[in-house]
């Protein structure tokens, strides 16, 4: 009788409930540090008298740099050292990063602090809620449970947007562009006290030989499901491999070739096109030649469309009819045609009705694709394969927020989204022919 045995048998309890809640609430602040950074290029070029491009590149680019580093880096913690050590340390590191950046003496010094703010938050997502949500959560509500998670931290971008609004054009003691990051920095430092709630993994205890810390996590799920529910299900009968070193040889072996292919070639392409509205649709309203003031309105409209889309990504992130492989490619391409659609924009409807569209579309497709991403592996290398592949998303964000204001600067709205919508066509055709179905199939068959 496994560890994930017992866990697949398990109905969603409070127990659940409050693990949601606790994961929820440092990817809230994940998604606040992504947004922030598009928010505050127009002020930090003014401030440091540079070009849109170069405080795209230093307060952007650089942050993926270092979040490409981080992902790598807290994967190797998360697998040797335990999930929870991983998300403990993580959030220390962008804390701190955060909390100094907006006392930078040049936008070089804020690309240094930049960096190690993308360390802490590299591996936010991916370690917190994407592997844990999948450990922690039987198959028949595992998507339900990671849309849920999402859906709650989502509001981060509305919360940035109207802080933007409130603060960008006025000072208040120091610039108002400033306060965004402090509040950051304090909201991090305040939620670290309760990363020491999350229990480590029992699926990851088991595949480190560590029965009896898991059985112990477990017997108190159980306990609570009881309580709660009555009686349970026998186990199911799940086998489990054990290990204690991962290769990256092994990502390439016959059983996993394909689907490690499918995920490299996707995270890199899909950061533009997600990222390239996300984080510069402020400058390529600026580049439109709205106002400070009406971008920072207009983006309060758009972004109140990626909370309304993780909702209603918890009703069909479990859908067999629409499974997540179509989830991911079908939307994707959706967002490739929005984001066009976006370039050409030019009425403040348009601008908003295009935006707003895209960014519905976003939520669909991120959830789906986070959790996609996680169940393809088994647990004994979950943590590594899946932080390998996302980290080429941090990759390829360092790389397209690099070269796509300098193709907006030079073609336009239209010649920058024309490169997404590229790159829209490459991600689904590759998780269209060489992407595995996946909703709602036992975690160990589908990753086996």
């Amino acid at each position: 009788m496994t560890i994930a045995g017992r866990i697949e048998r398990l109905p969603w309890t409070s127990f659940h409930t409050r693990l949601l809640v606790l994961l929820s609430l440092g990817e809230f602040f994940e998604l606040y540090d992504l947004f922030v950074g598009g928010f505050v290029v127009a002020p930090i070029s003014a401030f440091y008298k540079v070009s849109t491009a170069v405080a795209i590149y230093y307060n952007i680019a650089v942050f993926f740099l270092g979040a490409f580093l981080g992902a790598i880096i807290f994967t190797y913690v998360g697998d040797a050292l335990g999930r929870r050590t991983s998300l403990i340390l993580n959030m220390v590191i962008a804390g701190i990063g955060l909390l100094l950046t907006p006392f930078s003496p040049s936008i070089q010094v804020l690309g240094a602090l930049r960096f190690i703010t993308g360390l802490g938050v590299g591996p936010e997502a991916l370690i917190v809620l994407d592997v844990l949500i999948t450990e922690f959560f039987p198959s028949k509500i595992r998507g339900r449970a990671l849309a849920i998670a999402y859906t709650a931290s989502w509001t981060a971008p509305i919360v940035v947007a109207i802080l933007a609004y409130l603060l960008i054009p006025h000072v208040y003691v120091i610039p108002g562009w400033k306060w965004l990051f402090i509040i950051g920095g304090l909201g991090i430092l305040t939620i670290i006290p309760f990363r020491f709630l999350i229990p480590e993994s029992p699926r990851w205890l088991e595949s480190k030989g560590r029965v009896d810390e898991a059985d112990r996590i477990v017997r108190d799920m159980e306990n609570v499901a009881m309580r709660e529910k009555g009686s349970l299900e026998e186990p199911l009968q799940v086998q489990v491999i054990t290990s204690q070193r991962v290769r990256i040889s092994e990502l390439f072996s016959n059983e996993y070739r394909r689907r490690t292919v499918m995920l490299w070639i996707f995270e890199f392409l899909q950061a533009g096109v997600y990222y390239g509205f996300a984080s510069l649709a402020p400058s390529v309203l600026a580049s439109k030649g709205f106002t400070l003031v009406h971008t920072l309105e207009y983006s309060m409209l758009i972004y109140t469309s990626y909370f309304l889309s993780s909702l209603a990504s918890v009703f069909i992130i479990d859908s067999q009819k629409f499974d997540r492989k179509w989830q991911v490619s079908i939307v994707m391409l959706l967002m490739g045609i929005t984001g066009l659609a976006f370039g050409f924009a030019i009425t403040p409807v348009e601008v908003i009705a295009t935006g707003f569209l895209f960014g519905f579309l976003s939520n669909i497709f991120s959830n789906a694709f986070h959790q996609y991403g996680a169940e393809l592996y088994p647990t004994r290398m979950r943590a590594f394969a899946d932080g390998v592949q996302y980290s080429l998303s941090r990759l390829g964000n360092y790389v397209w927020l690099s070269v796509l204001p300098l193709v907006l600067a030079k073609y336009g709205a239209v010649g920058m989204y024309a490169v997404v919508f590229v790159m829209a066509v490459i991600v689904t055709l590759d998780v269209g022919i060489l992407g595995p179905r996946a909703s709602k199939i036992e975690l160990e068959e589908l990753s086996h």
